[in-house]
């Protein structure tokens, strides 16, 4: 199967087909409430919302003057190649895409006040909430230090900025790793199977990360 291609705000976007199984398995999981629409329209929302956060990166690194290809969506979520710049630029570009999708949080919040609560439909309603569970929470986890997460990218290019790349690398990776064994507990205790997952790919990045990096 050949990705879908397009382009958006100037960008070339690559939605590769494994994308497809992420939103087939976030429709399925609203299928039980028997409503195929509100299942459909959630499918939608992560989609909207995985390529508001990407183009959030992609905007500020161009805006940079650092050269951008292409916006890849993938798995459970996506990437911007962009060429390696300096520490500074990278950790505003890493903190963009989060602050992309809180800004479309915020839009949200903002519009769902102006509109009378009973002039919302049940799926308008519906939609409402998950752009604001997306944007919001979603951001917000994003924001967490560890790898492969914006928030370690974020942290590991702040240290960059005041010690050396290899020592900020380091110290990244061995707070995720702290951070991803933290989560993995939590998701496991509390029985949710999407944290433990996330949980636990992070924890084995930032394990790997630590193996790889040359010893002091």
């Amino acid at each position: 199967m050949q990705p879908l291609r397009f382009r958006a705000l100037g960008f070339d976007v690559v939605v590769h087909p494994w994308f497809g199984l992420t939103v087939l398995i976030a429709v399925l999981y609203r299928l039980p409430s028997g409503n195929l629409l509100l299942a459909f329209t959630w499918g939608l929302v992560v989609f909207v919302s995985i390529l508001v956060h990407e183009l959030g990166h992609a905007l500020v690194a161009r805006a940079l003057k650092v050269r951008v290809g292409a916006i890849q969506i993938h798995g459970l979520g996506g990437q911007v190649e962009h060429a390696r710049t300096s520490p500074g630029r990278q950790l505003a570009i890493s903190l963009a895409g989060p602050g992309a999708g809180l800004s479309l949080g915020l839009l949200t919040l903002t519009v769902a006040a102006a509109i009378p609560s009973l002039t919302l439909s049940s799926v308008g309603s519906a939609v409402v909430a998950d752009l604001l569970f997306v944007n919001v929470v979603w951001s917000v986890f994003n924001l967490l230090p560890l790898f492969p997460l914006d928030g370690g990218n974020a942290l590991r290019s702040g240290l960059a900025l005041f010690i050396r790349e290899v020592e900020a690398w380091r110290i990244t990776a061995g707070l995720g790793l702290l951070i991803g064994a933290g989560l993995v507990f939590l998701g496991y205790t509390s029985g949710e199977i999407f944290v433990l997952y996330i949980a636990g790919s992070a924890t084995v990045t930032n394990w790997q990360i630590l193996q790889q990096l040359p010893a002091r």
